[in-house]
């Protein structure tokens, strides 16, 4: 172990009997268990608001997740001779859930749902006067950016071969834009939310850890926000169905998985429809090109774009099934 990390861990209460390196960062196996020494590169006043929600979401009994180590000065960062500051945390001996796998995803998405069960069992949570969008004005705003996005294009005088293929595709997929948001006044829907709490926030595979006893480990909680449940369950299920060609078995177990302890009523399932009616790739894609740099477009944008017709067949396919097979 280099002076650094010595010097790093010599700051807490704790007996510290090995050290290895991961996939990039620094764990040590310690008295306490297991443990992740990483730098830290938020607020402090979000991770004071991340350590207060996962002590009281490990006291209502939901304590597999990355609690967060307090120094011996009672602190919970620490900084090295440099005054970068680093934070120990709880970690887990397991693997990333697998996307492919329908147990892993039914597993994800049961302890998803505990996870929102315990949330929403607690009474005080770390939000000053918490609101959301309905889902009427996420749209809305989400429409009027790749309307932005589009006359922005538009005027670039010397089109690269990205900006060239966005303009080929953007009517399709903004007319797709247009058809979730009047589906949704159809519906009746139009200012309908379901449940809200605190969410993880980024409730996707690498933040799901896969223990040996097939308990289920969650951490990455930087991204917690006040939104609907449903979200969480939106965003792990498009990755899901994203990277699985939209594979309905995979999403069915999911829904089970869910179900298990948070029964779904027609009303969320419509709401969960919605969500993935809307052409949200599209829109990362284009928010993700207007936000960086235009002089160099990377290859990876590039290469997600070509991909999108393809997908989004596959993503018609899916909202057929989900429509025939789960709304009322």
């Amino acid at each position: 172990m280099s002076d650094k990390y010595r010097e790093l861990l010599e700051q807490y209460d704790i007996k510290v009997i090995s050290t290895f390196r991961s996939r990039g960062t620094f764990q040590c196996e310690t008295d306490q268990g297991l443990a992740l020494l990483k730098e830290y590169h938020h607020s402090l006043h979000r991770l004071a608001m991340e350590y207060e929600w996962k002590e009281k979401l490990a006291l209502a009994g939901f304590s597999r997740t990355d609690r967060y180590f307090v120094s011996k000065d009672n602190s919970l960062v620490v900084y090295d001779r440099y005054h970068t500051p680093f934070v120990l945390k709880h970690y887990f001996s397991g693997r990333e859930c697998d996307l492919g796998s329908a147990s892993d995803v039914y597993a994800a998405c049961r302890n998803l749902a505990l996870l929102h069960k315990t949330s929403a069992g607690i009474s005080e949570i770390p939000f000053e006067n918490p609101h959301t969008e309905s889902i009427s004005r996420l749209f809305a705003r989400r429409n009027q950016e790749l309307r932005t996005i589009r006359r922005y294009v538009s005027r670039v005088t010397k089109k690269k071969s990205f900006e060239l293929l966005y303009l080929k595709y953007f009517d399709t997929f903004y007319a797709e834009a247009v058809h979730a948001a009047d589906t949704l006044l159809a519906l009746g829907a139009e200012d309908a939310l379901p449940a809200c709490g605190v969410c993880h926030g980024a409730y996707q595979h690498h933040n799901i850890l896969m223990l040996p006893d097939h308990s289920v480990a969650t951490v990455g909680f930087e991204s917690i926000c006040y939104q609907p449940y449903l979200v969480d369950l939106y965003l792990f299920l498009r990755k899901t169905m994203e990277k699985n060609h939209y594979d309905w078995d995979l999403f069915s177990r999911g829904i089970a998985g869910y179900a298990d302890q948070l029964p779904l009523s027609d009303s969320e399932l419509r709401f969960l429809y919605l969500l993935f009616l809307y052409p949200e790739k599209f829109w990362k894609i284009s928010n993700q090109y207007y936000n960086r740099r235009k002089s160099w477009i990377s290859p990876k944008m590039q290469e997600k774009l070509e991909k999108i017709p393809g997908q989004n067949q596959e993503r018609q396919n899916f909202l057929q099934h989900f429509s025939l097979n789960l709304l009322k």
